[in-house]
């Protein structure tokens, strides 16, 4: 129970960083390494195989997310 509980206190403090534009100290790198070290060691203490984390999208790092040009208000909507 206080598991879940920790993870519904962690997606409202989520939810209300991303609301408010507070999500410039989000490093989606270290939390996908994270995830995926907590995953991979949940399947070995359960004697699961490891999962494959082959075939998921990437995440563009901070330089190539500083090339993409923002959308002007001429941009058409992407499709």
């Amino acid at each position: 129970m206080a598991v879940n509980g920790a993870r519904m206190v962690t997606r409202w403090v989520l939810m209300r960083e991303w609301l408010n534009h507070q999500t410039d100290s989000w490093d989606l790198e270290v939390a996908l390494e994270q995830y995926k070290m907590v995953k991979t060691s949940e399947a070995e203490l359960q004697g699961l195989p490891a999962p494959s984390f082959e075939g998921e999208p990437s995440i563009p790092g901070k330089t190539e997310a500083a090339k993409t040009p923002d959308p002007t208000a001429d941009d058409p909507p992407a499709d």
